[in-house]
């Protein structure tokens, strides 16, 4: 040892070290402030930095080369090799950090499970080329250090979605795909080929007080090449005209046209506090986790800070118009104040295509049809690329009785949206009831779905429906079970009435634990359900007494479109209940917005 040390010495080895460190280090300063007022990619610092570490190896070699021969001299010839070597290192970094098999950047997103694999099968697999202009904006990595500011990052990358959804001819992938990359490290192709898209945008979100760092990146799913990359530092209070200048980029480097009449601007360049945006970015996560409540809570602090915030209105009246079907809730109470924030929402930007699907859903809770189709309409017109509009405008059509059409909406919904669960189980329960899939393969298809949202109440609710279609008994009695411990009560209830179904000679108890039993009170509440399951267990008469005296309440009238309503179809009470609620509907415009 005391030999080797000698020999650094005596070759000056550490000399050379601490000086090219010192050097490396100043040029690195200098790279910073230039790449900052020129605004160079963050990729460009990143390789001059390796290509830095490499030098250093290559200078300690030559300083042992010369500390051998004794002189410590660097001949001209040198130091063009050691600019080559450099040279090269760093070519060889920039050509692995464009492989196509290389994320290129530290954003981390989760590869979805087999389950959500499966899922996209479900989602119809339509035979549709990648088209070239199409864009999933993957999750935002949060660098701020707590994750309890994971709804800053999320949100942010929500509003760019949003606005890129405004633009015509681009297929952008909803929120639900979208954010089930969120956590691991996944090959972008295999991104691209599971959300149908040919780029991806992500980046980064790091908040520190009143300041804010976004970074973003455009990236070919299919070379793995980037095709555009920035970096912005600004005030909280600029943050939407970064999302406006990000979102206008992406629709340059796509080549594709804004809206016509839509200005210069995809996202809304109002003054909005800070505070209100940050209540409100938390309302999208809550609200997005179907966490509905808190998700009303949220926005109403987000409008009481700024009474002039038009998208949090809107988006507060689409959170209002969800309450009843997640909480227990008075309707007309929800349904009215849903309509009187999307009221506000529209006083303050007439453009806001959100309020108009919270108005869509909210007529078609009350069976005003012809009013939640205009709605609908106009939201599409607005925002033609948004998934929930359209998944919305598919569930309207489904309630009116135009069954074809909600099909054909659906698969548009889910090709911006193919890993969403509630599309998904719509969709095979459509199809059950358009003879459009075998039992075996739609029991299939529902599993999947079922393995990729476990979470979902309303996938429980609907599979349960689909199995007791299917008459697979038990299958159907494990999913209602779900849906009772998920709404707080005993599962022994609800698997009475599915065995009762099952075996005739329990049907006395089962009806009997249907019109009685607390258990069963959310059955009861709705007048439509309460007569599915009276049907189901054999009883046509009392269902269309109930059905008489309640279906005009119902929130939902896709039920009596159910196979299981099929044996009093022409009965004249059943017809009398559909002419009463307006039903079957035919839209006023009869092709698809």
């Amino acid at each position: 040892m005391i030999e080797l040390v000698a020999r650094l010495k005596q070759r000056k080895l550490v000399q050379w070290a601490l000086a090219y460190i010192a050097a490396a280090f100043a040029l690195i300063q200098v790279l910073d402030v230039i790449a900052q007022r020129f605004g160079w990619p963050d990729q460009i610092e990143k390789l001059l930095i390796l290509a830095l570490a490499i030098g250093f190896f290559v200078a300690l070699v030559i300083a042992w080369y010369h500390g051998e021969r004794g002189a410590q001299r660097v001949s001209g010839t040198e130091i063009v090799i050691l600019a080559l070597l450099l040279a090269v290192g760093g070519g060889l970094l920039w050509g692995y950090e464009r492989m196509p098999s290389h994320s290129g950047t530290a954003v981390a997103v989760r590869a979805p499970d087999a389950a959500h694999r499966n899922l996209t099968g479900v989602a119809a697999a339509l035979p549709i080329p990648v088209p070239a202009k199409s864009v999933a904006v993957l999750p935002f990595v949060n660098m701020s250090g707590d994750p309890k500011n994971d709804y800053f990052s999320d949100g942010i990358t929500e509003e760019i979605l949003d606005a890129l959804a405004q633009i015509p001819n681009l297929k952008v992938a909803a929120r639900t795909s979208a954010f089930a990359f969120k956590g691991k490290a996944e090959d972008l192709r295999k991104v691209g080929e599971a959300l149908d898209v040919a780029t991806v945008l992500e980046g980064s979100v790091q908040k520190a007080g009143d300041e804010v760092r976004i970074t973003a990146q455009l990236i070919d799913t299919r070379s793995g090449y980037h095709l555009w990359s920035e970096k912005y530092d600004r005030k909280l209070t600029s943050i939407f005209a970064v999302e406006d200048e990000i979102s206008k980029t992406i629709a340059d480097k796509l080549q594709v046209q804004l809206a016509a009449g839509s200005g210069s601007t995809l996202v809304a360049q109002k003054t909005i506090d800070p505070r209100a945006h940050d209540f409100y970015l938390r309302g999208l996560t809550l609200l997005a986790a179907r966490s509905v409540s808190e998700a009303v809570g949220a926005f109403q602090q987000a409008v009481a800070i700024d009474p002039d915030y038009a998208q949090a209105w809107a988006a507060l009246a689409e959170a209002q118009a969800l309450l009843p079907a997640y909480a227990f809730t008075a309707p007309q109470i929800a349904y009215a104040d849903s309509l009187e924030s999307a009221r506000r929402a529209l006083a303050l930007q007439p453009d806001t295509a959100l309020a108009y699907v919270a108005q869509g859903m909210v007529f078609g809770n009350q069976m005003r049809w012809a009013d939640a189709d205009r709605a609908l309409r106009h939201a599409l017109t607005l925002a033609p690329g948004d998934a929930e509009a359209l998944n919305q405008y598919a569930q309207f059509l489904d309630a009116v009785g135009q069954l074809e059409p909600a099909l054909d909406v659906l698969d548009r919904a889910l090709q911006r949206d193919p890993l969403s669960g509630i599309s998904a189980v719509i969709r095979v329960q459509l199809r059950l009831i358009l003879h459009r899939v075998d039992p075996d393969t739609a029991a299939a298809q529902v599993k999947a779905i079922l393995a990729a949202h476990p979470e979902s109440v309303f996938v429980h609710r609907t599979a349960t429906l689909i199995y007791l279609n299917l008459r697979r008994y038990p299958e159907a009695e494990t999913q209602a079970r779900a849906v009772a411990m998920f709404n707080g009560r005993d599962p022994e209830a609800m698997a009475l009435l599915i065995r009762g179904m099952a075996d005739p000679s329990l049907r006395g108890r089962a009806v009997q634990a249907l019109e009685t039993s607390p258990d069963n009170s959310d059955l009861r509440r709705d007048a439509i359900v309460r007569a599915l399951f009276l049907m189901q267990l054999g009883e046509p008469d009392r269902a269309l007494a109930v059905l008489e005296a309640g279906a005009t309440q119902s929130t939902i009238p896709q039920l009596l479109w159910h196979p299981d309503f099929d044996p009093v179809r022409n009965d004249p009470r059943f017809k009398a209940v559909l002419k009463k609620m307006g039903l079957p509907y035919t839209p006023e415009t009869p092709d698809s917005p």
